[in-house]
């Protein structure tokens, strides 16, 4: 009697939390699944946000740091400009400075001239379908560089919600799999269904690997 009042608490608390982590992730399914579809189509109308770019360049007069440090003159020149964001494509020398601030949707070329004190800033902006095609992909990592870590805090916590997303789908799936094996009498096709889909998934895996 115990175990079976344990069994039906299991499935209970199962129950719970597929909905409500369903409600939860609903959003962010939508989100990934619009942007995997903007990724995947390129020749569709509102995938062509890059053409549709807004492109601004201005001059700034900005006080020219004393701590030549790459990571102080970094920080000092964006509070300067009241900017923030990822910060890539860093190269310093001893009278100019080029770097690039990223948030999606919106990227920044900077070019400081120390002797000047003068910062030229080349701004792209995208519309919505770039913002979101941009977070699909957004996580701070250098291709060119693999130790690199994140430097601004936005991106951080994306990454970090990015894997709670990814163990939430999992235990999503997990739940499923729990809810519909305590009634797969009544889903024949349950079976089927399963092994079609893990059958797939493991083609892609090892399959495409070995043409």
């Amino acid at each position: 009697m115990k175990f079976q009042k344990l069994l039906k608490d299991g499935h209970f608390w199962n129950r719970k939390l597929h909905i409500h982590l369903g409600l939860f992730l609903l959003l962010f399914i939508w989100l990934f699944s619009f942007s995997g579809l903007l990724l995947n189509h390129g020749d569709w109308k509102i995938s062509d946000f890059y053409n549709k770019r807004k492109e601004t360049e201005t001059i700034t007069s900005i006080r020219t740091p004393i701590n030549r440090d790459s990571t102080s003159v970094l920080t000092d020149i964006m509070s300067q400009l009241k900017i923030s964001g990822e910060i890539t494509n860093v190269k310093i020398w001893p009278d100019s400075l080029h770097f690039q601030v990223s948030v999606p949707g919106h990227v920044r070329s900077l070019r400081v001239n120390f002797k000047t004190g003068v910062c030229s800033q080349k701004e792209m902006r995208y519309n919505l379908a770039g913002k979101i095609r941009t977070l699909h992909t957004f996580n701070g990592v250098d291709k060119n560089n693999a130790d690199r870590q994140p430097n601004w805090l936005i991106t951080r916590i994306w990454r970090f919600s990015m894997d709670g997303i990814a163990v939430g789908l999992l235990l999503l799936s997990i739940s499923s799999w729990i809810m519909w094996y305590k009634i797969r009498e009544r889903y024949s096709w349950g079976w089927l269904t399963l092994i079609l889909g893990f059958s797939v998934a493991i083609y892609f895996i090892f399959g495409l690997a070995t043409q």
